[in-house]
């Protein structure tokens, strides 16, 4: 059995949450709709939010037999935030 873990860090799912009640997200960075350009580049190494795609393919890198010999892995994919 192998067991691995993928940490993802902002990545821009296209939901806009401008008109939301952000209670209770104080210690949390705002979603990337709601976040300047300028504020992405300094909390992010890449200096912008990552895609779905980005993660999905490490999801598939770790469901294929690429990663056969890969066990509890945490493959953190945050474009250099951490």
């Amino acid at each position: 059995m192998r067991i691995n873990c993928i940490s993802a860090g902002q990545i821009d799912v296209g939901l806009d949450l401008g008109e939301s009640d952000l209670k209770g997200m104080q210690s949390q960075l705002p979603p990337t709709s709601l976040q300047t350009p300028e504020a992405q580049k300094k909390i992010i190494g890449l200096e912008r939010a990552g895609l779905p795609t980005e993660v999905a393919r490490v999801a598939g890198f770790l469901a294929s037999g690429f990663s056969a010999y890969i066990t509890g892995a945490n493959l953190t994919v945050d474009g250099g935030a951490t």
